[in-house]
């Protein structure tokens, strides 16, 4: 039997291999450059319309509560002191808070709150449950019921 020293070639890595690391490991990599971005997106992500509109109801009083019990006070801008509700964004001081008042991108949120939040009642409505369907219902109902008094009397010929 010939020594491992021997014979070079066997558990031999070079060190400049195209993969040195396993496949299982480059497997891995690949997987996490893939959600990357998503993971991105989990991190830069603003709260909702809807959210928001139910923010300025109380005037902000529970995405602040939210806030704090996820988040350090030291963590957010400012100490948390200024607040934009609308944009649901902190600021550090208040004249970054003015500033961002008199911006396009302000402005635009707050025409985006004025509409009502779609909700629930009105998708069933769009469906057709719920809805009062005026004359053509009322006058189905009263086709239904002439039709069952017509079988009604035909069945009561039928017996006699």
């Amino acid at each position: 039997l010939t020594s491992p020293q021997s014979r070079p070639d066997r558990h031999f890595t070079p060190l400049f291999a195209p993969f040195p690391r396993s496949n299982a490991l480059q497997l891995a990599c690949d997987d996490s450059k893939k959600n990357q971005a998503t993971d991105i997106k989990t991190r830069r992500y603003k709260r909702d319309i809807d959210q928001i509109h139910e923010d300025m109801k109380d005037g902000g009083k529970k995405k602040f509560l939210d806030d704090l019990t996820k988040k350090d006070i030291e963590d957010l801008p400012g100490l948390a002191q200024h607040v934009c509700v609308a944009c649901a964004r902190y600021f550090a001081d208040s004249a970054a808070l003015s500033t961002h008042v008199r911006g396009k991108p302000h402005k635009r949120q707050l025409k985006k709150l004025e509409e009502e939040p779609y909700t629930i009642e009105e998708s069933r409505r769009a469906v057709g449950l719920g809805v009062d369907k005026g004359e053509y219902g009322k006058r189905k109902e009263r086709e239904a019921k002439e039709e069952e008094e017509r079988r009604a009397k035909g069945e009561e010929a039928m017996e006699a």
